[in-house]
């Protein structure tokens, strides 16, 4: 449906990328950058509404995979995933410059104010094959439990590679390792000390 927005006062009809769908959630959301033959050239995950994740993005790259694209024949912002800040501009307040009042230094910092680029005038691109199996790597090894060992470690402030196994392992798989590399000498020693009693 059509919204109309006030612009200075006055309405104007606009139809937003939000209301193909009334604002309702949807699948995935974003930019599609094609040729003039219609061949995907880039995709940004770019959505004011929608707010993009990593999991809207995975779920279009897959939708396009599924649909017969070729992931290394276009190219994704990666901004949000790889948490790129955009670079800041310095710009005057107003757009114009501040009138000198003796004290340039003085009259500069309060005429000046940071202001972020357009993410499209900071793009970060990759390969969609890469994003594709970047996204699928990191949700596997959240699903793994990975990311939550590595902060454990970090918090626990491991000193050394076998701390960190420690740390880690909980008690699994290196302590029954080495338990088990233990009972294997002990057997082996008294399997020796069988023998010189022979």
């Amino acid at each position: 449906a059509q919204k109309v927005t006030s612009v200075s006062g006055r309405s104007k009809q606009r139809f937003h990328h939000s209301s193909f769908f009334g604002g309702k959630a949807v699948a995935a959301a974003g930019i599609i950058i094609t040729d003039q033959h219609g061949r995907i050239k880039r995709f940004y995950p770019h959505s004011g509404h929608y707010r993009p994740t990593e999991a809207h993005m995975q779920r279009m790259l897959y939708f396009l995979q599924q649909g017969g694209f070729d992931l290394t024949t276009f190219e994704v912002d990666t901004q949000q995933i790889l948490h790129v800040s955009r670079t800041v501009r310095t710009a005057p307040k107003g757009g114009a410059t501040a009138p000198d009042h003796g004290d340039a230094a003085a009259g500069t910092a309060a005429a000046a104010a940071p202001k972020k680029c357009k993410k499209t005038q900071s793009l970060h691109l990759k390969p969609a094959l890469f994003v594709a199996c970047y996204l699928a790597h990191k949700a596997r090894m959240i699903g793994e439990g990975v990311f939550s060992q590595i902060h454990k470690i970090r918090t626990e402030g491991a000193a050394s590679v076998s701390e960190a196994l420690e740390i880690a392992d909980e008690g699994g798989y290196w302590k029954k390792l080495r338990a088990y590399y233990a009972e294997a000498e002990a057997d082996d020693l008294t399997a020796r000390g069988d023998v010189e009693a022979l």
